[in-house]
């Protein structure tokens, strides 16, 4: 009994290690290519971890999904999920990465945007890569959503996209 619940313990604490806790390690995967995650493959892990986000409660200040997310939480966290920092607040994240045209956006690439009466903050969200869609955090009393770009209200007030993962 006692052989037995040692070897239990022992293959719990393997299945610990091997699954990493849960955290994705850049540069590596154990998908016999090579041990390498392209970058595409890691844009495309950005935006799934965006998307299993959708439905949660927007929360301001909020950065993880047990509180809930505001834009910029949300951003925060999913890069941080994937190894990749980034600053917290949205203003901030203005000046990470490089720059990117709008006709050159891929997916994974932060998005921003200038709501007027919101000071120097701006809204931010992930690219999805889905005919200039995006996921973000709205506002208070909404929810974690994807939507398209090409709205009047989001083309309106578009500044810019960042790109962190080349």
């Amino acid at each position: 009994m006692k052989n037995r619940i040692l070897r239990l313990a022992i293959f719990c604490c393997l299945l610990i290690l091997i699954s990493g806790c849960g955290k994705t390690v850049i540069g590596y995967s154990g998908t016999g290519s090579g041990g390498r995650i392209s970058h595409s493959s890691l844009k495309y892990s950005v935006v799934k971890s965006a998307r299993s986000q959708i439905g949660k409660p927007y929360k301001w200040g909020g950065a993880s999904p047990n509180e809930g997310f505001d834009c910029s939480g949300l951003v925060w966290w999913v890069y941080q999920r994937h190894g990749i920092s980034v600053p917290r607040v949205s203003w901030q994240q203005k000046a990470v990465g490089r720059s990117v045209r709008r006709s050159d956006i891929q997916a994974g690439d932060i998005v921003l945007f200038k709501i007027p009466g919101q000071g120097k903050s701006l809204h931010t969200g992930i690219y999805s890569g889905n005919g200039y869609s995006f996921i973000h955090s709205p506002k208070s009393g909404h929810r974690v959503r994807e939507e398209s770009m090409e709205k009047n209200y989001w083309r309106k007030y578009y500044v810019g996209a960042r790109r962190v993962i080349n």
